[in-house]
């Protein structure tokens, strides 16, 4: 942030100064500040409140001391080392991304220089192209996921890996790609010798790690049980993990004299509802009004009471299940039809009894219905006025439902909510539904192409609905940006552009929230950045005064160069009244951080050598800024100093004769 306000301490934008613009009759929608908290903190199901680069750094260590090594692991890193580049194949399940993501973050600041790559027809190119030269950076660790991209985009991909390659090379850069289980025969000639099958990894020493990082320790033999053997003997790494979880949420939930083998039975009973044990229980449900209340138990898990059977009256309504005219002293107990359905009520709330059986039952009405999905979404539609739903509540609703319409695709469906929840009419409920439903899609193996390609589009109408406008910036804030950060920073670029000053205003400040802690990725948006006189340099001007920082001097020879240069077109094209509060914030950190304060300075005095005439107006702002204080005087006197150290430049040199 360039500019210290009430405001810079929080996470919410309420008291921002600059506040949202009232450009029409009627009453103000003063979303902007009073909702975009609970927009952005409801994209994303982790409610830390983190910075969410710093936690994707910290996901990647995490998922390093959890990693087992499958065989083909030496070769694939020898690879890496000697080659570069690496192209790795796996069993379906058997962990080829994780294993790519590793070995990537292995190597020096790894965990810092990762990347992911994606296609690039994501990003709005015209040519088709899947790769750009522009996505390799110097020392990057780059990971291309291929194992999940239609085959005609594969095709694409796997043309332009040659000369990508090359790039990737002379930038000292690393590549790791993932191929699809049944990868396509045809290429092996271009790239013989990168590629290398992963084995299965031992899926107990997989869980051993997992408890481990989860704080519990336990012996090979303790894992040598036969219902735990026959459980991973199946399991995908994801499963394993998982497992990990459902023993960790036992151990918290026993006794404090229970054990290792309490806590692996209670999370082993978790996992053993099948299709087999709901069909069975189904088959003695004969009312639909019981399998109405059975399906919305499990969608609405440990919801109240009052929420579970209204839900369930409307839920048979959406399926048009005829109302039985009986008097209502008639009626069975809720309490009778829950323990019919394997549920109870305790404390209020509705749950089953038997633990696991929710995602169970959600699997086997979603695959074995397929024709209750649009009645389904219909229902979903209509949850903002469920009774007594509480925000987390509705929140997780959605991400069932979003799980299984992904789960099966097609993504469309979720997508046209996600679209609905955000029209101009939206409550605040709705909006934060919609942030939770495109927060799943975006970050989907199979189909988060799909919903990072709609956020795009949203993202470049500089009139699109502002309710709409902050839900993108929640998703790119909080959600996209911890796993594709240059996609977040492109998309909320485009946003910051919006016609709507409170829009505006919120995604600069989603801006400097993602780039905050990341140097590279700061470098990226300012290198993006092209500030002018027209309309939209303007505005590229607005982003960077609003993330300009002396402090990010640090560590990066290319960076004050960018900064010198668009002080030079902020001098240029704005009048002093738009510049001199971040001037002064720029002074203040230069002013409180000896180690930057001769290059920050010099990088003003080098845009006032290009802008002459600004000079005056700048040293002015700075003696405003000192106002008495010697320290500061100091700095200003420094900054003087600097000024004419500067050569001039030569006048064809300058921004004003280029253009």
């Amino acid at each position: 942030m360039t500019t210290p306000s009430a405001s810079s301490n929080s996470s919410s934008h309420v008291a921002d100064a600059r506040g949202p613009l009232h450009t029409g009759p009627g009453d103000q929608n003063i979303y902007y500040g009073l909702y975009y908290g609970d927009i952005g903190a409801s994209a994303s199901s982790d409610r830390s409140g983190r910075d969410p680069r710093q936690v994707a750094v910290e996901e990647l260590r995490s998922l390093r001391r959890r990693f087992v090594d499958p065989a083909g692991s030496e070769r694939a890193r020898e690879l890496l080392e000697d080659k570069r580049a690496v192209m790795l194949t796996a069993g379906r399940g058997d962990g080829a991304r994780t294993a790519a993501k590793v070995f990537l973050c292995q190597l020096p600041q790894g965990s810092r220089r990762f990347r992911e790559l994606v296609d690039q027809a994501e990003e709005g190119d015209s040519a088709g192209r899947a790769l750009d030269r522009e996505q390799v950076e110097r020392g990057a660790a780059l990971l291309l996921d291929l194992s999940t991209v239609p085959s005609r985009r594969y095709e694409t991909f796997m043309a332009e890996l040659p000369w990508f390659l090359k790039v990737v090379r002379e930038c000292d850069a690393w590549l790791a790609v993932v191929l699809p289980v049944q990868w396509r025969a045809g290429f092996e000639h271009v790239f013989r010798g990168l590629v290398v099958g992963l084995g299965r990894p031992d899926p107990a020493a997989v869980l051993q790690a997992h408890l481990r990082d989860g704080g519990i320790r336990v012996r090979r033999a303790e894992v040598a049980v036969p219902e735990l053997e026959h459980e991973l003997r199946t399991a995908t790494m994801a499963q394993t993990a998982d497992l990990s979880e459902d023993i960790r949420a036992a151990r918290d939930a026993a006794p404090p004299d229970s054990g290792f083998a309490a806590w692996l039975k209670t999370a082993l009973a978790a996992h053993a509802p099948g299709a087999q044990d709901v069909e069975a229980h189904l088959s003695g449900l004969d009312s639909g009004a019981q399998r109405a209340l059975l399906l919305t138990t499990a969608l609405l898990h440990g919801a109240r009471t009052d929420t579970v059977h209204e839900a369930t009256v409307r839920l048979a309504r959406a399926v048009e299940h005829p109302e039985v005219a009986t008097p209502l002293l008639h009626h069975r107990t809720l309490t009778a039809r829950l323990t019919e359905i394997k549920a109870a009520a305790h404390q209020g709330r509705v749950r089953f009894t038997v633990a696991g059986y929710d995602a169970g039952v959600r699997r086997w009405f979603w695959d074995n219905y397929p024709q209750l999905r649009g009645p389904l979404a219909d229902w979903l539609r209509a949850a903002p006025g469920f009774t007594a739903l509480e925000r987390a509540e509705r929140l997780e609703l959605v991400t069932r439902f979003a799980h299984e319409r992904l789960r099966t695709g097609p993504p469309d469906g979720l997508a046209a909510l996600a679209e609905r929840w955000s029209r101009p009419s939206a409550s605040p409920e709705e909006l934060t539904m919609a942030a939770r439903a495109l927060g799943e899609g975006v970050v989907h193996a199979r189909y988060g192409s799909h919903f990072r390609q709609q956020l795009y589009r949203w993202a470049q109408d500089s009139a699109l609905p502002a309710h709409r406008a902050h839900v993108v910036i929640g998703v790119c804030s909080e959600v996209l940006s911890r796993r594709f950060p240059d996609q977040a920073m492109i998309r909320l670029r485009h946003v910051s552009r919006h016609q709507e000053k409170g829009v505006r205003v919120t995604a600069r400040e989603a801006l400097a929230r993602i780039t905050d802690s990341d140097d590279r990725l700061y470098r990226s948006l300012l290198r993006r950045l092209t500030p002018g006189a027209e309309p939209r340099g303007l505005r590229d001007l607005g982003i960077f005064l609003h993330v300009a920082d002396a402090a990010r001097m640090t560590g990066d020879a290319t960076v004050g160069p960018l900064l010198a240069d668009h002080w030079t077109a902020a001098l240029a094209h704005l009048p002093p009244s738009r510049w001199q509060q971040p001037l002064r914030a720029w002074l203040e950190r230069a002013h409180t951080r000896p180690a930057v304060r001769r290059a920050a300075l010099r990088v003003l005095a080098t845009a006032c050598a290009r802008q002459r005439a600004a000079f005056g107006a700048v040293y002015a702002a700075a003696c405003s800024w000192a106002a008495g204080d010697a320290a500061r005087q100091h700095t200003v006197n420094a900054l003087w100093e600097a000024a004419g150290s500067v050569p001039r430049p030569h006048p064809s040199h300058t921004p004003a004769a280029a253009r």
